[in-house]
């Protein structure tokens, strides 16, 4: 692969095993470094290892040691006082790198651990490294190796500066034009691993091994509490929400919840307000992506809860957010949400670094029912239903601009769900939308806003995860127990008005509108003719239309960066663009989001940056 070494904005943890050509270690993390903030240092170093830190100074990296192990761990682990933890990491340490070490007690201590981490370890004397994140991989990571070489980073452009890598993955590529993101390990680039969630990865730097391991893998197949009332799995929630809440708060210099109208970000809110935690909820305006009765919602959530509010106005992104998103997550996220930089500038500038940015990320994937909304009853019918819910471009449409075939790609969606420890179809799709979806894609948007400032949610606290998560479908359908929960957690946040359906959510007006909802959801033709009523009537429009730009600088990149043609079909892609009228913005900017990768590792100034002060949209 013929690159262009680019700097990106990158925080956490990378590694490797020997030097793949005897350069400097320390150099190599310096093209991490974009901002004087950023400092890169090394922090283990010997002829068989390196490992060091890109980072600002506020973001949580520490490092323990004693005569036997060193300890680097990224993130925060929220339930342990500074000296158990260190005891603890020690001890963890030890069963990681041990070639009988206790997987048993590594999985127990993952379970019962509240936290979002990277934990890397070392052995002094025999030069071991091990890797170990949490159950969910909270973290994005990735690795290479290729029987000689090792390396892992937080960071994938890391791998592509510094692996011996050969290109682009092309399935990699297929299922992330399909759903916006590769499933399973399978990257962008052909060679780079991503780190699967409550995995133990050792490396030997003497014969050159590397063994992977599942510590756990949750199965939604046959939830724990489906024999308990609606209510106590409500109390039981509320119970583990507000802990999550208080374990959370006063590790930064101040807490900033992250304010909209949702049943979400309510609920954090509700949540903090219930342990008496002092917070700040900030809100995003922009009459071209946020719609204005969401701001006033999240206004008057502010006022309920006698909390103070802050409003920031956004307008939409320019070339050089955009290529900030593509450096630093490497076509992993999508663009269309780039106008977010400039509420986190704001945001750090009116406090600092050191805030703790409260999210309610996870609400949606824990609390509502995920199984599909149709009968399933095979595999066939599952694969065609999870590429039917979740594409971003049809099927063939991917297949005619990446040059494989309409069943190799199926056939690589059907072989991932194979691998799934679920038997019956409906539990597999909630899998898919956890472990794919959540995992591999919404994971990455939350860490982008870790170049700012640590972001968390507590929808995500293991506890609270695992609870959430046995409680039976039934009983999340049509909002129920998210309705019980949340009049349960605050009744003055349940009295205030969904913005999905323009109603209070502790009210039968809003379970009458849940169960059409429901209903239409099992008739999408039906469903997408009404639901630009459906937004029209609650308010929830907003004036964003695909801005010319966008698609012109999409052609100037396909024009000028021949490396386009290498991965993608360019009279497709021309093609594709040609029809963009009759697109949603959504489906462009996914492209857009290719091509602008593809554009900034092989070219010596991308389009992007050319266009630095270029409004898109």
């Amino acid at each position: 692969m013929t690159l262009t070494i680019t700097s990106s904005n990158m925080v956490g943890i990378t590694g490797r095993t020997p030097d793949a050509d005897d350069g400097s270690f320390a150099g190599s993390l310096e093209p991490l470094v974009h901002t004087d903030r950023y400092e890169a240092n090394v922090v283990l170093e010997s002829a068989s290892r390196s490992v060091g830190t890109t980072a600002y100074p506020e973001y949580p990296i520490r490092i323990v040691e004693n005569d036997e192990y060193w300890v680097c761990l990224e993130g925060r682990i929220y339930d342990r006082d500074d000296e158990t933890l260190e005891r603890e990491l020690l001890e963890v340490a030890a069963h990681v790198l041990a070639a009988d070490g206790d997987d048993e007690f590594l999985t127990e201590w993952l379970l019962e651990t509240d936290g979002e981490f990277l934990l890397v370890a070392a052995d002094k004397e025999t030069d071991r490294l091990g890797l170990l994140n949490d159950p969910l991989a909270r973290l994005p990571t990735y690795y290479f190796h290729d029987g000689e070489t090792f390396l892992f980073s937080r960071e994938l452009r890391y791998l592509i500066n510094e692996a011996p890598i050969e290109g682009f993955a092309p399935m990699g590529v297929a299922q992330c034009l399909l759903f916006g993101y590769s499933l399973g390990d399978r990257t962008l680039i052909d060679g780079a691993n991503r780190l699967r969630p409550g995995t133990k990865l050792t490396i030997d730097p003497e014969r050159g091994a590397v063994t992977e391991t599942t510590l756990h893998r949750f199965d939604f197949g046959e939830p724990a509490y489906a024999d308990r009332s609606r209510s106590r799995n409500a109390a039981e929630l509320v119970d583990r929400f507000e802990r999550a809440c208080r374990q959370r708060s006063g590790d930064g210099t101040r807490d900033v919840i992250s304010l909209s109208g949702g049943l979400d970000s309510r609920s954090v809110l509700a949540g903090y307000h219930a342990e008496g935690i002092p917070t700040t909820a900030a809100t995003m305006a922009s009459d071209e992506f946020v719609p204005p009765s969401d701001v006033e919602l999240a206004r008057e959530l502010a006022e309920t809860f006698d909390i103070d509010w802050q409003r920031y106005d956004v307008g939409p992104p320019n070339g050089s957010d955009l290529d900030r998103i593509i450096k630093t997550k490497n076509g992993q996220i999508g663009l269309l949400t780039s106008f977010i930089l400039d509420f986190f500038r704001q945001l750090r500038e009116e406090y600092d670094a050191g805030l703790t940015y409260v999210t309610g990320d996870g609400g949606d994937k824990v609390l509502p029912d995920l199984t599909p909304a149709t009968s399933i009853d095979d595999e066939s019918a599952l694969v065609d239903y999870v590429i039917a819910e979740n594409c971003f471009l049809s099927l063939e449409e991917v297949a005619q601009i990446t040059g494989l075939s309409v069943d190799a790609i199926r056939r690589s969606v059907r072989e991932r769900l194979r691998l799934y420890p679920e038997t019956d179809p409906a539990s597999k799709y909630v899998h898919f939308l956890v472990y794919e979806r959540g995992v591999n894609f919404l994971f990455e948007g939350e860490d982008r806003n870790r170049f700012f400032f640590w972001s968390t949610t507590p929808f995500y606290s293991i506890d609270f995860f695992r609870y959430a998560m046995n409680c039976p479908p039934e009983q999340k359908t049509r909002y129920n127990l998210y309705r019980s929960f949340l009049t349960e957690l605050a009744p003055a946040a349940a009295a205030l008005t969904h913005p999905d359906y323009g109603v209070p959510v502790a009210s039968t007006r809003h379970e009458a509108a849940a169960f059409v909802d429901d209903l239409l959801s099992r008739y999408p033709r039906v469903f997408d003719v009404l639901r630009p009523i459906i937004k029209s009537l609650n308010g929830l429009e907003t004036e964003s239309q695909l801005r010319p730009s966008t698609v012109d600088c999409i052609r100037t990149q396909i024009e000028q960066c021949g490396a386009v043609d290498d991965v993608l079909s360019t009279d497709e892609l021309h093609a594709f663009l040609d029809a963009h009228a009759d697109r949603d913005r959504v489906s462009v900017y996914r492209l857009f989001a290719l091509t602008s990768l593809i554009d900034d590792i092989h070219s010596t100034e991308s389009v992007l940056e050319s266009r630095r002060d270029v409004v898109f949209g």
